[in-house]
């Protein structure tokens, strides 16, 4: 590991600041945007223990936001950092790295786990929960076709697995206050906090499912569907924020939703919206796309004319359209409760 301790002790003192269970990564308050107010969380993900030779990479969450790069004295200094020392002990770890972060990209391979919710009272509450938000009738068998894991001791169990991403007090707050969606190589369970007091102390928990996080994690969450590469048309991506707005375009959406054959369905979960396109267009082999945004309220139609900017010379994009929800916040709603604004940007 690289020696940066007067680079970690600051970064230790920073607001909202939080270890990830193998200390690899820590989150904070983003020195950007401010992150959320809402939450005891800080959006801005930050590599606390970076390898001999790599830079210290940092991405707030935060989707209005999305700052990232390589971190750099003059981000300590904003942050308030006015020791000399640790400005100059940073400024020497980057000299002595590359420079950037690596990008290569790595061909994943889905990992073979099995999901069961189990009809019990906790996970009937849980059910209860996304079928109201929803607008939706689903049994707890049902849930697997969406990738929707109800219990994390349940999920540790069947696949026989011995060992605890975070200590066994906050994993059982986890298992209590949770619904677990699983990521798209199912080396993550998503897990969202549905507790009104938000009793795990942030929203999203990406709780690793065996094995340390490492450096090629796609920690997106996607709806299984099939993709014809000799289909002559374009493949469509569905891009949205969170798993809940994911899921409820897809129900919802009408012509462009679930039976739209050839389609990606994808939730950012916290990496950027370029980051999960430009992954998605690797991975299966796609050069023509039809993309489609179903955006929270707060992001501003800019944000995606710079995305387009951004990715254009990568994949051809034949058309791209904007979803707003004119009722609500974001997608992850019934039906009812969805009125969709769209907005061509090409």
């Amino acid at each position: 590991m690289a020696d940066l301790d007067l680079v970690q002790d600051f970064l230790r003192g920073l607001p909202k600041f939080q270890l990830t269970g193998d200390g690899t990564w820590a989150t904070c308050e983003c020195w950007v945007c401010g992150g959320y107010e809402d939450s005891s969380q800080g959006s801005m993900s930050i590599k606390f223990q970076p390898e001999d030779g790599e830079v210290i990479g940092y991405n707030c969450f935060r989707a209005s936001c999305g700052v990232h790069g390589m971190l750099r004295p003059e981000d300590l200094e904003r942050m308030g950092c006015m020791d000399p020392n640790t400005l100059i002990q940073l400024a020497n770890h980057n000299a002595a790295t590359s420079g950037k972060p690596s990008n290569k990209f790595i061909m994943r391979k889905q990992r073979d786990f099995t999901m069961v919710n189990l009809n019990n009272e906790t996970n009937q509450l849980k059910l209860a929960y996304i079928n109201k938000r929803l607008g939706t009738k689903f049994t707890t068998s049902e849930l697997r076709d969406y990738k929707i894991q109800l219990s994390l001791y349940d999920f540790i169990r069947i696949n026989n697995i011995h060992q605890l991403a975070y200590s066994e007090r906050y994993c059982d707050v986890l298992n209590k206050w949770c619904i677990g969606f699983v990521s798209a190589y199912q080396d993550y369970l998503i897990l969202r906090d549905i507790s009104k007091k938000e009793f795990t102390g942030k929203r999203y928990t990406q709780y690793r499912i065996m094995g340390k996080s490492e450096k090629g994690d796609t920690k997106i969450y996607t709806i299984p569907r099939n993709i014809d590469l000799l289909d002559p048309h374009p493949a469509d991506i569905n891009l949205a924020e969170g798993a809940f707005s994911l899921l409820g375009a897809y129900l919802h959406a009408g012509d462009v939703g679930f039976h739209h054959p050839n389609s990606v369905w994808a939730a950012n979960c916290g990496s950027q919206y370029r980051n999960t396109l430009m992954h998605l267009t690797r991975q299966y082999g796609l050069l023509d796309v039809c993309l489609h945004v179903w955006s929270d309220s707060e992001i501003k139609i800019e944000k995606y004319e710079q995305l387009i900017r951004e990715v254009k010379d990568h994949m051809n994009l034949v058309s791209v359209q904007i979803h707003y929800n004119e009722r609500a916040e974001d997608f992850g709603h019934a039906k009812k409760d969805i009125g969709i604004y769209t907005i061509q940007l090409k």
